[in-house]
Formats: structure tokens, sequence, C-alpha cells
């Protein structure tokens, strides 16, 4: 068996095993077992629980952060390419079971600053996701020529606030609302005209 291959699928049998037990009360054995595989298998991988819990968790963010990436990738308008991230990065979880009961346990995973973000290079891509659609709209003359690099913070910041109040913090409906009036405000601005309102 090809050596990725088998490494997603060891990880893809670890995410099910954390999401039904969690950190604490799984063992490398349950792991090994729902994978079809040896506990030794698994040891080839991984050099500890430890590290097969980071690695897997790393996995599906990394898949999540694909799919956006490949979703933005099929438009050319800039604008539906924003809208297309905003929406599909925020509503992905909502397929994706086992990983929102490894966030509701792990609220560690979600962070807002680079120094406690145990997973800062995935986050890395998605930030550049955002930068890259803002270099364009900004060379299109579709959006303002902000400073792209702490507006790309700043619009991380939001999307991660609000998958903390969706899924961590269980405000469903009111959060998902919200995102949806934050993307339309981001997108047209408060001022009905901009220029007189910020002259």
């Amino acid at each position: 068996m090809d050596r990725d291959k088998k490494k997603n699928e060891i990880f893809q049998a670890a995410l099910k095993v954390f999401a039904r037990f969690g950190y604490q009360k799984t063992t490398v054995d349950d792991v090994a077992s729902e994978a079809g595989m040896t506990k030794g298998n698994v040891y080839f991988y991984v050099s500890s629980k430890r590290d097969l819990y980071e690695k897997t968790v790393s996995s599906a963010l990394q898949k999540w952060r694909d799919t956006v990436g490949e979703a933005v990738a099929q438009v050319d308008d800039v604008v539906e390419k924003f809208s297309i991230m905003a929406s599909l990065s925020f509503e992905y979880l909502v397929g994706q079971e086992e990983l929102r009961s490894i966030l509701t346990m792990d609220q560690s995973i979600f962070s807002l600053t680079p120094r406690e973000d145990r997973f800062y290079e995935i986050n890395l891509g998605a930030m550049q996701l955002i930068k890259d659609i803002l270099k364009q709209g900004i060379k299109e003359g579709r959006f303002w020529s902000v400073d792209v690099d702490p507006t790309a913070e700043l619009l991380f910041s939001i999307y991660i606030m609000f998958l903390i109040k969706r899924y961590v913090k269980s405000e469903g409906v009111s959060a998902a609302r919200m995102y949806e009036e934050g993307m339309t405000i981001i997108l047209r601005g408060l001022c009905a005209t901009p220029p007189a309102c910020l002259a």
C-alpha cells in the first residue's frame, strides 16, 4: 500500500476514535483496531499518541483548507471568490461531525494569536488565500487599496471568532446570521456612499 494512502487511513481512523472517546480515553490500540492495523504499523508513522493526535487534527484542518482553496480556484470573479471562500470556510464543518466533535472537546485548536496557534503553518495557508483574493481585487479596482497583510489578519480573526461562536460555543443560527451580515458589510461597507462617508 502507498505510504501516503496508509498514513491517511490512519489519520481518518484516528479522527473517528478521538471524536468518539476524546484524547484522554483514546489509546493507540483503539486507533490501530479502527484502522485494521497493528499498533506497530501506527507507530511507523507517529512517535506517540500526542503526535498521532496533532497529525490527525492537522490532516483534517489541511483537508478543510484545501477544499476551500479548490472551490475558490474554480471561479475568476474576485467578489465571487471572496463570497465562496467566506461561506464554504464557515459552513464546511456542518458536514464534518467528527472534526466538530474534536473541536468542541479541544477548544485550544482555534487560536486568535499566532504564538498560541498549534496549527500556525496550516493557518498561514488560509491567510495566504485571503491575501491573494485581496490583491486580485485591488489590482482589478474592485476593492479598496488596503494594506493587505493587516487586513487579511483582521478578516481571519473575524472568521476564527465566528467559528468559535458557532461550533465551540454552540451559538448556531445566531452566529451564522451574524457571520452572513458581517461578510455583507465587508464586501459592501457600512457607508451608503463611501467617498462622502470617509471624507
